[in-house]
């Protein structure tokens, strides 16, 4: 018998001045049970770093045993000072789920689809008029509610946050391993003092600070 499969869509990055933004797929059977040797399975924002890392090396070296499947894309700051956060976002959620739809050809017409917050494929008007063969729909605190989102989003988060530490050992001023492109005072004083970073940076963001 066919196990039936869930797809969860979730991003990270969104609020950022600097770094890319991250969206995550993954695809798994609805009847999925998260081991017992892993720590509660939650919003990746809920959970310890240590949690979620405890996760993400479950899902590389095992979940594919499991029927966990994912797939990632990542949308650059230039695109996104180009075409905006929300349109850059979205563009990344339609290149995650194409690639996860090439690479799993086992994934039945009608598969529902759900994606966290103001996540969209593409944009609104394209999700609603279906133009692709998966049921999806955007839920609000998607990721406190789904166990295929929050995979995603542990996912998107362990592999952008350790971009942002490599980044970090980069540009040693700017604390990039503390609030991984986040806008806090620590990241506008190193700004103020450094000047912000070509295509790091998103212009669009920072401007006026």
């Amino acid at each position: 018998m066919v196990k039936k499969l869930v797809i969860g869509i979730d991003e990270v990055g969104r609020g950022c001045i600097a770094g890319p933004v991250t969206v995550a797929v993954a695809l798994m059977p609805k009847d999925f049970k998260a081991p017992i040797t892993l720590p509660e399975l939650r919003d990746s924002k809920k959970m310890t770093r240590t949690q979620r890392e405890a996760w993400y090396k479950w899902i590389i070296s095992e979940g594919e045993c499991a029927g966990v499947f994912v797939s990632v894309s990542s949308v650059t700051p230039k695109t996104v000072d180009r075409i905006n956060i929300t349109k850059s976002a979205n563009l990344a959620a339609w290149r995650s789920l194409n690639k996860m739809a090439n690479r799993c050809k086992n994934i039945a017409p009608g598969t529902n689809v759900v994606l966290d917050g103001g996540l969209f494929l593409k944009n609104r008007r394209f999700q609603e008029k279906g133009n692709f063969p998966f049921k999806a729909r955007t839920i609000i605190g998607a990721d406190g509610k789904f166990k295929e989102v929050q995979i995603a989003s542990v996912v998107a988060k362990v592999l952008r946050d350790n971009y942002m530490r490599r980044m970090a050992k980069k540009y040693p001023n700017f604390g990039f391993e503390s609030h991984k492109g986040y806008g806090t005072n620590f990241h506008f004083v190193a700004l103020r003092h450094n000047g912000a970073i070509k295509g790091f940076h998103r212009r669009t963001f920072i401007k006026g600070k």
